[in-house]
C-alpha cells in the first residue's frame, strides 16, 4: 500500500514537470502548417532554445522533448483567422517549419561555464534567403570562418540558426520580425546567400474566429447542423476549459 502512494505522489509531482525550478521558460512562435503557435516553451540554465530543439532538456529527472516540443500557455492562431487557446500541447518536431524566438531563449554569458566559453568559435554571418513555403525568411546564417553556406545545410544539427529575421508573408499572429529563428532543415525547399533587402510586408486581412468547441448530440438532426471543422492541423493537446 506505501508503495503504491508513492508511486501516485510521484506521478502527480512528474505531471507539472515544467514547475522544475532548474527550468528557464522561453517566449516562443513556433509555426507549422497552417498554424503559428505563440507559447512558453523550457530549456535548463545553460541551454539554448537551439539545443532543446535539435537535442531534448531534463525536467524532474525525466528526459523531455526528444521528439516532440512541449508548449505551455498557447494561443493557436490558424491560418483561417481561427484562434483557439491550449492550456498545453506537444508538437511533433518534424512538422515544425521554424521557430521564432520572442524572449529568453539563450542563456546569460555569466551562465555559461569559463572552460565552455574557451570552446566557442567565431563564425562568418552570411545573409541568405530561405525558401519554406508557404514562407520566405531572410537573415543571417553562420558558418565556420573556412566554410560556407552548403556546409552549414549539411550539417548533423536538423534546426539551423538564423538572426535578424524577416518573414514573408507575416505569421498568422501578425509578427513578421524576429532576431533569432531556428529553422528546420528538412522543410526548406530552397536557401541561397542572398543581398535581398526585405521590405514591409502588406498584413493580411483576418478576421479573428474563435474555435468552437466540438458537442456532442444524439439525435440526427442536431448532427446535420454541426460544421465538421476539417482543414486545421492536428495537435496532440489538452483544450482549456473556458
Amino acid at each position: 500500500m506505501e508503495e503504491q502512494m508513492e508511486l501516485g505522489s510521484a506521478g502527480r509531482a512528474d505531471g507539472n514537470w515544467w514547475d522544475d525550478a532548474k527550468l528557464k521558460r522561453v517566449n516562443a512562435v513556433v509555426v507549422i502548417l497552417g498554424c503559428a503557435l505563440a507559447a512558453t516553451t523550457y530549456r535548463t540554465h545553460q541551454q539554448r532554445l537551439l539545443d532543446v530543439l535539435n537535442h531534448s532538456f531534463v525536467a524532474n529527472s525525466h528526459r523531455i522533448g526528444k521528439e516532440f516540443l512541449p508548449l505551455t500557455e498557447v494561443e493557436a492562431f490558424f491560418s483561417s483567422g481561427e484562434k483557439e487557446s491550449l492550456v498545453s500541447t506537444h508538437v511533433n518536431k518534424w512538422s515544425i517549419l521554424f521557430v521564432a524566438e520572442r524572449s529568453g531563449g539563450r542563456p546569460d554569458r555569466d551562465g555559461i561555464p569559463e572552460a565552455e566559453a574557451t570552446l566557442l568559435r567565431a563564425k562568418k554571418a552570411l545573409p541568405a534567403r530561405v525558401d519554406i513555403p508557404p514562407y520566405i525568411l531572410l537573415g543571417k546564417m553562420y558558418a565556420e570562418l573556412q566554410q560556407g553556406l552548403v556546409h552549414v545545410i549539411d550539417g548533423e544539427d536538423v534546426f539551423l540558426p538564423m538572426t535578424d529575421v524577416s518573414i514573408s508573408p507575416p505569421l498568422p499572429t501578425g509578427e513578421w520580425k524576429f532576431s533569432f529563428v531556428a529553422i528546420n532543415k528538412h522543410q526548406i525547399v530552397r536557401v541561397e546567400e542572398s543581398l535581398e533587402v526585405p521590405k514591409t510586408p502588406v498584413p493580411l486581412a483576418r478576421k479573428t474566429v474563435r474555435r468552437k468547441r466540438k458537442v456532442t448530440v444524439s439525435s440526427r438532426g442536431n448532427l446535420e447542423s454541426l460544421g465538421t471543422g476539417a482543414g486545421s492541423p492536428v495537435l496532440s493537446r489538452k483544450a482549456e476549459r473556458r
